[in-house]
């Protein structure tokens, strides 16, 4: 099987990959040059940019594999209409929800312990200050409740704190992964409501984009922290800016940004009220270690003709097959 993995960033994991996929071609090739993807049979990619133009240079894939689990910049539709399937990596289980889940309780300790400021303090010589704020005892809502937003849910009732859930639909054993009280994605103004802590989860989709918006900050008590490690894409940007400047809230924590690479004049990376890491909720041993094993063991399915895991999409053939 010959496996082109898409993007230079790739080049650094050379090693590992080949020892992963022993038994497999591994090419790793710049998004720029399109001559790679002629003799592909898998191509995996970070989030990006998989459409029926670049399919058409692929003559001979059978997969197209998401590093991770975000899969929007797949074109499903393409991919089935081609014989193309489509998978990502689950993110539970993996070390990616898992990982995302501590990124998130990171930023929120960064808030509410004023993090920066006890440096500063530190480096005074004083000690005492500044005072933080515990996350016991506090209402926090996490919006979305996939993977992420479960395994983070659940960590929340380890430190004490009421838990409200904001999803599509119920989630009918909410209770076992911490949520006390259920809110639809059509009360998102309700579910913040006297919330100290507002962590986004909520996947990155055609209904969801830009849906954190004004109304939705305005909401938002004034002492409250707001974390997102999902996508840039689901947050008003200039809507969550104006919170900030006006202290419509507290603070933001931020894993994502809404372009990635980031430029580095972003006005949230230099925002006194934002403190921003670069998108390393699922970048950890753990989601290495489980990342590599699941997209090699698709490699090896795919190879002897057999479905693979974590499948997106169906084909057009398996479809007239059962019609």
């Amino acid at each position: 099987m010959k496996v082109v993995f898409w993007g230079k960033e790739f080049s650094r994991l050379r090693e590992t990959l080949e020892r992963a996929f022993e038994g497999h071609e591994i090419i790793i090739a710049d998004t720029s040059d399109r001559a790679a993807l002629s003799e592909a049979e898998m191509l995996v990619v970070r989030p990006g940019g998989v459409d029926d133009s670049l399919l058409s240079g692929a003559p001979r894939l059978k997969l197209g594999q998401q590093w991770g689990a975000g899969a929007e910049g797949i074109d499903l539709d393409a991919c089935s209409r081609r014989g193309v399937y489509a998978c990502n990596v689950p993110s539970i289980g993996m070390g990616n929800a898992e990982g995302v889940a501590e990124v998130a309780f990171l930023h929120m300790l960064i808030l509410a312990k004023r993090f920066f400021r006890s440096r500063e303090k530190l480096m005074e010589g004083k000690v005492y200050t500044p005072p933080g704020v515990t996350l016991w005892g506090k209402t926090a809502c996490v919006i979305g409740l996939g993977n992420v937003g479960r395994t983070i849910s659940l960590r929340m009732k380890a430190f004490g704190m009421t838990v409200r859930g904001v999803n599509r639909t119920p989630l009918e054993d909410r209770g076992l992964w911490g949520v006390d009280e259920y809110y639809p994605l059509s009360n998102l103004e309700g579910a913040v409501r006297g919330a100290r802590f507002v962590v986004s989860a909520l996947a990155l989709a055609p209904g969801t984009e830009g849906i954190l918006n004004e109304p939705f900050s305005r909401a938002m008590d004034r002492d409250a922290f707001f974390i997102n490690v999902a996508r840039g894409g689901i947050v008003d940007k200039e809507a969550l800016l104006r919170a900030l400047d006006g202290e419509w809230i507290r603070c933001a924590g931020l894993d994502v940004l809404w372009e990635e690479p980031h430029s580095t004049d972003d006005p949230f990376l230099s925002h006194p009220r934002a403190y921003v890491t670069p998108h390393i909720g699922g970048v950890n041993d753990a989601a290495m270690e489980g990342t590599l094993r699941f997209i090699s063991r698709n490699a090896s399915l795919a190879a002897e003709g057999h479905r693979p895991a974590g499948l997106l999409n169906e084909t057009e053939g398996e479809r007239r097959e059962e019609s």
